[in-house]
């Protein structure tokens, strides 16, 4: 399984001004490293909750159906807002889309998935045969997003300011705050 951001996310889940006055710096000489930490921010807090949190189009990549899915595909990505397209691939390069008739999304905030009603259609390669586009996110901007993953995401960009060289472990903190988010796992 591969996914691609087909579209960036509009924003970051906090602005470079409300990261400064989090950080309580008031200059300007750092304004890039900042902008460079919110967004490897957003990214520690969509791996730790298995969510995205601005809003994209992604494309999944799958080369079977997963067996968990309950007849379907298992995405790898919530929450789930509009499933776009659902293609096989041929070993040759030819796509074959599946008609949305054939498939609804079940579970779009946990184990998003679709299910499809009359079985699930036969891969046409081994690797890479599924393509699924669809768009994933709690909210179109950070003023939509839940504040708890706002706060979050503030956590980690202090403990990467201040921590600057070698690993920063995710604060228990931001992982509180991110804990009602995570997935549920069976």
């Amino acid at each position: 399984m591969t996914i691609t951001t087909l579209t960036p996310p509009a924003s970051e889940p906090v602005t470079l001004s409300e990261a400064k006055l989090f950080l309580r710096v008031d200059h300007t000489s750092e304004d890039a490293l900042l902008t460079t930490l919110i967004a490897a921010a957003r990214e520690a807090v969509e791996v730790a909750c298995g969510r995205a949190l601005i809003t994209r189009r992604v494309r999944e990549s799958l080369d079977i159906w997963r067996r968990d899915s309950v007849a379907g595909a298992l995405l790898g990505l919530g929450p789930v807002t509009n499933i776009v397209a659902v293609r096989l691939i041929a070993d040759n390069g030819s796509q074959s889309v599946i008609d949305p008739s054939r498939y609804r999304l079940e579970g779009a905030g946990d184990r998003p998935r679709l299910v499809f009603e009359a079985g699930v259609p036969a891969t046409l390669r081994s690797a890479g045969g599924i393509e699924i586009d669809y768009d994933a996110g709690y909210a179109a901007s950070a003023a939509s997003l839940p504040v708890a993953l706002r706060l979050a995401a503030l956590q980690v960009i202090g403990a990467l300011y201040e921590a600057r060289q070698g690993e920063t472990p995710i604060p228990e903190a931001a992982r509180a705050l991110m804990a009602p988010f995570a997935p549920v796992r069976l």
